[in-house]
This record gives C-alpha cells, structure tokens and sequence, in this order.
C-alpha cells in the first residue's frame, strides 16, 4: 500500500514490477492488479492513518531562523480537493460536484484540510472530510487545533470563524489570517508601519442576517 502512494503514477501491475521485478527468485510472482484491490480492501484505512500518525510532524530544527518568527515555529493551514474511486460507497461517504439538475459530474471527492511547517513543508497533522457537509475546510481546521501548540498558523480568508479562533487559541497557537473585505473596512486605529487595527463584527452581522 505505501507503494501506491509513491509511485502514485503508475498502474498496480507497474508498482507490483519496481517491487519485485528486479529480485530474479520472485521475478515469476509479480502479484496482478485485483490482488492489490483485495488487498487494500482487507487492509482499510486505519493503519494507513497509523502510519501517517507516526511520521507526521514539524521538523524544523531551532537553529533553521527561516522556520521561526519571534519564537513562534510558522506554520499553514491550507485545503485542496482529491478525487476518489467511483463506486457507490465512496458517492454515499464523500459526494461530489454535480450539474444544475443535481447529477453527479465526476469523480467523488474527499476534502483535504492540512497543517504545514512553511519552512520545510512538512506535513503536521491532516483531515479528511466529505465534500459537502460538516462544517467544510473550517471545521476539518478547527480539528487539528492540538497540533498547533506554540505556532504562527497563516490561513486564508476562507477559514475564519469564532469556534475556530477558540480553538487555536486555547490550544495556545497565534493566528494570522487574511480578513475579508468587510470585516477589515472600518480602521479603527491606524499603526505606524500603515497596518491598522479593526473590530471584527462579522459575527453580529451574520446574527442579525446582514451576510449572504
């Protein structure tokens, strides 16, 4: 299974050849495509995430200045989109795009939210989630509050949300994250490097039902 992760490209027939195509007792034994199918599906995904579980991690050393600021090891949290094998099981866990009328358009797809080191992109901690439904990128966010102890975390201004806040912040992580439009647009006291401090009042226009 770690196999077809690294040669991502390749078919289960060519995976199974850079395996043991070039040990001349097994060069007869090259296992077929639908003994790697049965095999990932006796396997499951829990010691695939056991794995990940245990290399996952920050690995910046203290002296490396470019992976620190004021103390703080900076980090990203950012989402992406992976499409899945189309079979009825992963349509019914994942979903996906669909047209106008409400028929599914390509692949299932799963939503990837990770926390990276910026310095050496190493992967921190990840999440995957459903492609609608859950709360979506803030809320696979909001998980890996744990992982962030100590941290800068830079996010885009998709993720901002006061559950989401919390979390980091208890978890004792900073954050710097891009504001919207309208929730930056009333300064309300302008630094001297030309940044300016506002009030974010998203949350009471969003209570009040001033936001789409």
């Amino acid at each position: 299974m770690l196999a077809l992760a690294l040669f991502q490209q390749d078919s289960y027939d060519d995976v199974a050849e850079n395996l043991v195509g070039a040990l001349g007792e097994m060069d007869q034994s090259v296992p077929n495509k639908s003994s790697f199918a049965r095999a990932r599906q006796q396997l499951g995904s829990a010691p695939l995430e056991g794995v990940f579980r245990r290399v996952a991690g920050a690995i910046a050393p203290p002296t490396l200045e470019a992976a620190f600021w004021r103390g703080m090891r900076v980090a990203a949290v950012d989402g992406f989109l992976l499409d899945v094998p189309e079979n009825d099981t992963t349509r019914a866990a994942f979903g996906g795009q669909v047209d106008s009328a409400g028929r599914p358009v390509g692949f299932p797809q799963a939503r990837v939210v990770t926390l990276t080191e910026t310095s050496t992109h190493a992967t921190i901690d990840a999440r995957i989630g459903s492609f609608k439904g859950g709360g979506g990128e803030p809320a696979l966010a909001t998980e890996m509050a744990g992982s962030a102890a100590g941290m800068l975390v830079i996010m885009d201004r998709a993720f901002p949300g006061v559950a989401l806040w919390k979390a980091y912040t208890q978890a004792g992580a900073h954050l710097l994250i891009r504001a919207r439009t309208f929730v930056a647009a009333e300064p309300m006291e302008v630094l001297p490097d030309g940044t300016y401090l506002t009030l974010d009042q998203s949350g009471v226009r969003m209570r009040a039902g001033m936001l789409p």
